[in-house]
């Protein structure tokens, strides 16, 4: 059943409107039959309201059909807006995008129903984008980027219709590109931007003015630069220890593996550094490259160096020591005592690898370069490694040290500064002294410039004749440990400020020498080196330990003993008594006694002690911050916690 209504408004189209909300229905789903337009009564005393009744369409068929007999309408017929109104219905139009519909000289968007009052003006809208320049410059300002979006022009006509009740207006596009760039308003851009023209790409500047969509341009690009490379050291070792079978039996000697090479093997190659060169970017400042970074290769006395090449002379064990920039080279040979060290043998100094095959006895000593092992034990004995010392038997009451140089080192460079300091003050009072008399400092005579220099030794700077011997001394005691290097510079200081024969190399050019020599070995010891030394044995008893590396107990234990290591310490069995101090981690499996014996764990604030059982008596430090534990413990995590306290778990 189809539904019907009739109603009465002000205006026919308030009363479609109405009509519309009451029956539920749009506008095309409805056949509009206006009864009686808005209007007065005879004589205009009474207003006439608009009468419209509005019927349900049944189907499209009858639509069409109803539409035929319908004479109002609506077209578009040679770009121009006609209407037509009929006795029984009001022709509606919608507007579309791109096309101006006036009604009564008020723009309209949505769709409207005509009246015979109304003043219909309708045409199709023409637009015009400019083109886009954007001009962006990359982080480094090297390359200068224009980004074109060209411009368009948009010509629209209304298309003609046939007669319509509903007309829905369209309009025909025709879209013309155009660039309206040119070379010269491209160039003053980049201009006004600080560019400097003699980095402007002309074809690329030519193409941005040309093209006809959206495109990316390099319109400037400066001179890039080519980075430093720095030197290194191509090692041609495999340090990495081969796999062998999980059941066969640890040569505790490989926990470092390091390769052997045969005479004439290639060991390492230096690649020299490469200076880079700067680059200019595109607004003319110049970007300067960094220097690169050097490597200075010191062979030993055990390695050939041919065009950067580095050859063993003996059969041996390669080793090499990175400090900051400065790599060591040799090659340790090895010396093999089968017997057991005592006053028979005589006591052992041997520059590479040392093995003994027995036990070494009371008041013996042995000193190596290079790798220390012993087969049986070590009793009342001192013991020196440079590298790493493996004791496969057990220490009593001996003293055994690996890498020591390292602290010797460590403490020399600190007096290497303050002795530093004094050089250059003495220099600069030279310079006043010898300004002041109207001289050339670096003309004045030797006995002269002695004279002088003793002076400023004896008035002003007394305190650094002391330090300076004493320094020579230290460098002089530990001859066998230190590098050619430092005995070079105590010989210096020695012509300079202490021998008061020796006037030939009493000149400022000298001093400075000495300067300049002095802060290289300040620059090049002051790094830490990064150990990798390792003193391990399988038990000790009243004795001293103390590795730059790590220190390993395989078995037993320790009992009274002092162990210092500046990286871990592990001790399997117990630690009961004397102190053991790490700079990063300690494991230990026991420690303290049930008598409650004082065992002091002391680690550096970002170190982890952990401990299977702790009895009574064992003291933790971790930085600043210790606990003694009062009753056994099992499972012990001791560390510090976000907010620097200790936390013991």
């Amino acid at each position: 059943m189809t539904k019907s209504i009739t109603t009465q408004a002000e205006t026919v189209g308030e009363a479609i409107k109405d009509a519309l909300e009451i029956l539920q229905l749009t506008i095309d789903d409805v056949h509009i039959h206006v009864k009686r337009p808005a209007g007065t009564s005879m004589f205009g005393l009474k207003r006439v309201l608009a009468e419209v009744t509005i019927t349900e369409r049944e189907n499209t068929n009858s639509i069409q059909e109803e539409s035929e007999k319908i004479p109002a309408g609506v077209r578009i017929h040679d770009g121009q807006l006609e209407v037509r109104f009929g006795k029984q219905a009001y022709p509606i139009i919608v507007p579309t995008p791109g096309v101006e519909l006036l009604i009564n000289g008020i723009e309209c968007t949505g769709r409207m129903i005509l009246e015979p009052t109304d003043r219909v003006e309708c045409e199709a809208i023409t637009e015009e984008v400019n083109t886009q320049l954007v001009i962006q410059l990359s982080d480094d300002q090297m390359i200068a980027t224009a980004l074109v979006t060209p411009g368009k022009r948009i010509t629209r006509t209304v298309q003609n219709t046939p007669w319509k009740q509903v007309l829905k207006i369209q309009a025909i596009e025709e879209v013309h590109v155009f660039n309206e760039l040119t070379i010269d308003s491209l160039m003053e851009e980049l201009h006004r931007m600080g560019v400097d023209p003699s980095y402007m790409s002309m074809n690329g500047i030519q193409q941005a003015v040309n093209t006809l969509e959206f495109s990316e341009f390099v319109v400037a690009r400066g001179i890039l630069p080519i980075e430093s490379q720095d030197a290194r050291l191509d090692i041609h070792l495999n340090f990495k220890k081969p796999e062998g079978d999980d059941d066969a039996p640890i040569d505790f000697r490989e926990h470092n593996f390091i390769p052997t090479v045969k005479a004439g093997q290639l060991i390492a190659t230096y690649i020299p550094a490469v200076q880079g060169v700067n680059g200019i970017n595109v607004l003319g400042v110049t970007y300067k490259v960094k220097p690169p970074k050097d490597v200075i290769v010191r062979p030993g006395p055990t390695v050939d160096s041919i065009l950067h090449k580095l050859y063993a002379k003996i059969d041996g064990r390669p080793v090499i020591e990175w400090r900051s920039k400065l790599a060591k080279i040799y090659v340790n040979r090895e010396y093999r005592h089968a017997a057991d060290v005592s006053l028979e043998s005589g006591n052992i100094h041997f520059e590479g690898d040392v093995w003994i095959g027995g036990s070494v006895h009371p008041s013996m000593f042995i000193a190596a370069s290079g790798f220390i092992t012993i087969m049986r034990n070590c009793t009342k004995a001192s013991i020196r490694g440079t590298k790493s010392v493996f004791i496969q038997g057990s220490i009593f009451s001996s003293t055994v040290t690996v890498g020591i140089q390292e602290k010797v080192i460590t403490i020399m460079i600190n007096d290497l500064k303050e002795i530093l300091d004094y050089l250059r003050n003495i220099d600069s009072a030279l310079v006043q002294i010898f300004a002041l008399r109207g001289e050339n400092p670096e003309e004045v005579p030797p006995f002269i410039l002695k004279q002088v220099i003793q002076l400023l030794l004896e008035q002003k700077y007394a305190a650094f004749t002391d330090m300076n011997r004493h320094f020579i001394q230290v460098v002089k005691n530990h001859t066998r440990r230190l590098d050619q290097e430092w005995l070079g510079l105590a010989e210096r200081l020695y012509q300079l400020f202490v021998d008061p024969l020796r006037e030939e190399h009493t000149n400022v050019l000298y001093l400075r020498k000495l300067i300049e020599k002095a802060n290289q070995l300040i620059e090049i010891y002051g790094e830490e080196i990064r150990p990798e030394s390792v003193l391990q044995a399988a038990f000790a008893l009243n004795s001293i330990l103390y590795s730059n590396g790590d220190i390993h107990i395989r078995s037993k234990g320790v009992y009274n003993c002092s162990l210092t290591a500046l990286q871990d310490i592990t001790i399997k069995g117990v630690c009961r008594g004397g102190e053991v101090i790490a700079g990063r981690h300690i494991e230990l499996d026991e420690t303290g006694s049930p008598a409650g014996v004082k065992t002091c764990i002391q680690t550096n604030a970002g170190g982890i002690i952990q401990i299977g059982k702790a009895y009574p008596g064992t003291w933790i430090q971790i930085g600043s911050q210790h606990h003694e534990i009062l009753q056994i413990r099992q499972h012990v995590t001791a560390k510090l916690n976000e907010e620097g306290l200790l936390s013991i778990k």
